[in-house]
């Protein structure tokens, strides 16, 4: 496994800003840090307070649909020019990617679903869809998804140009992502969420964006029951405060409008409006590369395991009752039953706690939702603490120990405590930043140093169960992170960050993001 880059907004107000923290990345010439697991400094906060008086979900009257989509994919047995892909470890010339994708012989399931029959992935493959950009400002795309494995950014559809790129080559990078993430309150899993992006290494005019939407509900639709998702595209810009741009857009579950950004961007019609609760530019416009669709697999991420059925594209936005028309075209009601065989599921780790755990032991504790307590390091000393590091058997990366600097004791945001900052938030996969800046894909802008000798094809296997011990140096204006890492095969590793500018009283405690800690 390789590094993968930060991730988006997390429901935690810090002082200074909000940190986004799902995803990794880190300096070194192997990272990949323009992947899809990307943020910006000036992300806005999910955890927004819908108004009293929200818009009404309800399902518009039926109106006639277009003579012709786009394109259609009925999965109902028949060749339709997809084809199954699997990720390989040989990335190509995608050098924002974790993985490659290659086609692989894969047998195709079929069943009776929503509309005619549906399509089974067994989670061993997903699909190359084969399908092109409309190259339209306005645009419609539409699915049903049945799933049995569900991950956190782990794809169902995923469209755009330049997907698997780094943007800092040169390459506009774009994609639209139907995923699960863990950004609903308390860090509740939320599923179906469209989270996009348009990035490019030139693009100084305000385009760069990783904007997302979703139903606000801090749900799971669509595990092991039927879901219908749409987004639709109007394409009016948007503009936010820090000058980025975004497109309006409406987002359907099972045919109703949840959420609509243009509504919100001119008049704040379900929460104040954020620039990134929204969809990110073109997405299918040319990208100066073939464009690319998958379902049910990326270049990052678990590969979906569950049924696919129906799947439109029309080069227009349609209305609320064309929406609506599309839903009543299917059966929500129909139930699945997977085929036998596919790929095995991963054993979950026997995790033995000896001293205090921070964080649940079935790893289902988010980004910031625990804490151990904090230490004082004073000037010109050093102060360790040792720990077992545990995950779950799918963890990503970033699903391991997290080191907080701070300025008091026993607070964890400006909630707690009026006072509170970070000087730094380091992490096991490379990835640190600090308050001011938020950011850690140039560390040399921080002025620090990080060192590490990861094996990055076998980082997940030796986190899982390895003692580390943290030492926190305090020198006065600058402290020095240094983590000495044991495997459970006895093999050994050193993590450090140095540098980092201190300008009072220094402590430190660890946090967890999906993973849990046995300090010891």
């Amino acid at each position: 496994m390789k590094r993968k880059v930060l991730a988006a907004l997390l429901c935690v107000t810090m002082t200074a800003t909000l940190i986004a923290g799902c995803g990794n990345s880190d300096s070194s010439a192997d990272s990949s840090n323009d992947t899809q697991q990307s943020t910006e400094a000036d992300n806005g906060t999910a955890d927004t307070e819908e108004p009293a008086e929200a818009p009404v979900a309800e399902m518009a009257a039926a109106e006639a649909l277009p003579a012709e989509a786009f394109a259609h994919i009925t999965f109902d047995g028949e060749d339709e020019g997809y084809v199954a892909m699997e990720q390989v470890d040989d990335v190509g010339d995608n050098d924002g990617a974790t993985f490659g994708i290659a086609p692989v012989d894969a047998t195709f399931n079929y069943a009776a679903g929503p509309v005619g029959n549906a399509l089974y992935l067994d989670g061993s493959f997903g699909l190359d869809l084969g399908l092109e950009a409309t190259n339209t400002d306005s645009y419609t795309v539409s699915f049903w998804a049945n799933a049995d494995r569900l991950s956190t950014f782990g794809p169902t559809l995923q469209i755009g140009h330049n997907m698997g790129k780094a943007a800092d080559a040169g390459n506009n990078v774009t994609w639209l992502n139907i995923t699960q993430s863990e950004w609903g309150a308390d860090n509740a899993k939320i599923f179906p969420i469209a989270w996009s992006r348009n990035e490019a290494s030139n693009a100084s005019d305000g385009t760069v964006c990783f904007p997302w939407m979703y139903a606000f509900d801090d749900q799971i639709h669509g595990k092991r029951e039927w879901v219908m998702v749409t987004i639709v595209c109007t394409g009016e810009q948007q503009t936010g405060s820090a000058g980025t741009t975004t497109v309006g857009a409406q987002y359907y579950i099972d045919g109703v409008l949840v959420y609509d950004s243009q509504a919100n961007y001119t008049s704040n019609a379900y929460f104040e409006y954020t620039w990134d609760a929204t969809l990110a530019p073109n997405i299918m416009q040319p990208g100066g590369s073939e464009f690319e669709s998958l379902f049910g697999i990326n270049y990052w991420d678990t590969v979906y395991r569950g049924w696919v059925d129906d799947l439109y594209v029309y080069d227009s936005a349609l209305t609320a009752g064309q929406v609506a028309s599309l839903y009543q075209l299917g059966d929500a009601t129909v139930e699945m039953t997977a085929p036998e065989g596919g790929a095995e599921e991963p054993e979950a780790p026997t995790v033995t706690i000896t001293g205090t755990a921070v964080g649940a032991e079935d790893f289902s504790t988010g980004f910031w939702g625990a804490h151990s307590e904090t230490w004082e390091v004073p000037s010109g000393k050093t102060v360790s603490k040792t720990f077992v590091n545990w995950h779950g058997a799918e963890a990503a990366n970033w699903n391991n120990f997290v080191v907080i600097l701070q300025n008091i004791a026993d607070a964890h945001s400006a909630d707690d405590n009026a006072d509170y900052a970070e000087y730094a938030v380091v992490r096991a996969d490379n990835y640190g930043w600090v308050g001011e800046l938020n950011t850690g894909a140039n560390l040399d802008e921080l002025g620090w140093t990080l060192e590490s000798a990861w094996n990055w094809d076998t980082f997940a296997a030796d986190l899982q169960g390895a003692t580390v011990v943290v030492n926190v140096t305090n020198n006065g204006d600058t402290a020095d992170v240094v983590c000495d890492v044991t495997t459970a095969a006895g093999e050994t590793y050193q993590q450090s960050y140095t540098g980092i500018a201190v300008t009072g009283d220094l402590y430190f405690c660890l946090t967890v993001d999906g993973c849990c800690l046995d300090i010891q």
